[in-house]
C-alpha cells in the first residue's frame, strides 16, 4: 500500500476516491505502582521509552488506517494526516485520517512531461503556467516564473 501526505503519489493517477480512513490508538506512558514495605511510589517510564511508545502508537494507527483501505479495495492513502492528543496524564490518542484511492501507474513517458497549472486570472495570456515533475526542470521551471 502507498500513502502520501499529499493529494498525489508520485508516478501514479489517482482514479477513483473510495472514501475517508482512520485509525486511533490509545497508548500510556508505562506507570507502576509498587509498594515496598509500607513505601509507595511510581515508577513512570524514560524519555526514550515514552518517544518510542508514541511512534509504536503512531505506526499502530497508521496501520489501523491502511486496514480500512485495504477493505474498501484501495491501493494507496492520500493526504495522511497523524495527530498526536494527550487525553489526560499520560495518556495519548494517535490518530490517522486519510483518503483511501486507487491508483493507476502512468507510462513513463507521461510522467517526465510537465502539468499545465491554470492561474487564477484566466483572462491572462501567461495564466497556464507548466510545472514539472523532474526536480532538476522544477527549480529552472520555478527560476524562470
Amino acid at each position: 500500500m502507498r500513502i502520501s501526505t499529499t493529494e498525489t503519489v508520485a508516478g501514479r493517477s489517482v482514479e477513483e476516491t473510495l472514501g475517508v480512513v482512520r485509525g486511533s490508538i490509545l497508548w500510556s506512558r508505562r506507570i507502576m505502582k509498587f509498594n515496598h514495605g509500607g513505601l509507595r511510589g511510581l515508577s513512570y517510564t524514560s524519555m526514550d521509552e515514552m518517544s518510542e511508545g508514541l511512534l509504536l502508537a503512531k505506526e499502530g494507527a497508521e496501520a489501523k488506517a491502511m486496514h480500512q483501505a485495504r477493505l474498501l479495495g484501495a491501493d494507496a492513502i492520500i493526504n495522511l494526516k497523524l495527530e498526536l492528543t494527550e487525553l489526560s496524564d499520560g495518556l495519548y490518542q494517535a490518530v490517522a485520517t486519510g483518503t483511501a484511492v486507487s491508483t493507476q501507474a502512468l507510462p513513463k513517458a507521461i510522467a517526465a512531461l510537465p502539468v499545465e497549472v491554470l492561474a487564477e486570472n484566466d483572462d491572462d495570456a501567461f495564466a497556464s503556467v507548466p510545472v514539472f515533475n523532474k526536480p532538476a526542470v522544477r527549480m529552472l521551471s520555478s527560476a524562470v516564473h
